[in-house]
């Protein structure tokens, strides 16, 4: 069974397991929210040539168990999925959170950097090794993704009368 049409969700695209990331507090806080799913990239980086045609590829292949609305950036090589999904689902939201000064930056970094910072419709910037994600959070609940009905992926919402 699929899902429902109106489950909106929101997704994180991490730089890699959860465990031991930089951000993981901050993931792991969104994550304790039913509607919040998240991606973890893939070990290896496609070489530059091939990289939109893998993303495109995976972005199509990607199912979700609702319709994403928002997607939350955290490292800048994940650009070109997030790229491809925000092409893949048209009313898909950006959100940038962009890793601290300390992070080492490949020229692609930097420029996906760029690139994402004008995409994104809101970018958190962190202090102190710590972001206010409350435009963010506030953000969820106007889309729906913070809402009182639970959240049952691939299950028939509707009650059965006898």
């Amino acid at each position: 069974m699929t899902a429902q049409a109106d489950d909106i969700l929101a997704v994180l695209l991490l730089p890699g397991p959860l465990e031991g990331f930089a951000r993981e507090q901050h993931a792991r806080g969104l994550l304790s929210i039913p509607r919040v799913v998240a991606l973890e990239a893939s070990r290896r980086r496609p070489p530059g040539f091939f990289r939109d045609a893998a993303c495109q590829r995976q972005a199509q292949r990607l199912r979700f168990p609702g319709r994403p609305r928002l997607l939350v950036l955290y490292y800048p090589a994940q650009y070109p999925l997030a790229r491809a999904l925000c092409a893949r689902y048209q009313d898909l939201e950006l959100c940038y959170l962009p890793p601290g000064r300390e992070a080492r930056q490949s020229a692609d970094d930097v420029s996906f950097d760029a690139l994402a910072r004008e995409r994104a419709a809101l970018v958190l910037e962190a202090s102190a090794g710590d972001a206010d994600d409350e435009p963010l959070r506030a953000r969820l609940r106007e889309l729906g993704v913070i809402n009182p009905r639970a959240f049952l992926p691939g299950a028939n919402p509707r009650w059965r009368s006898r």
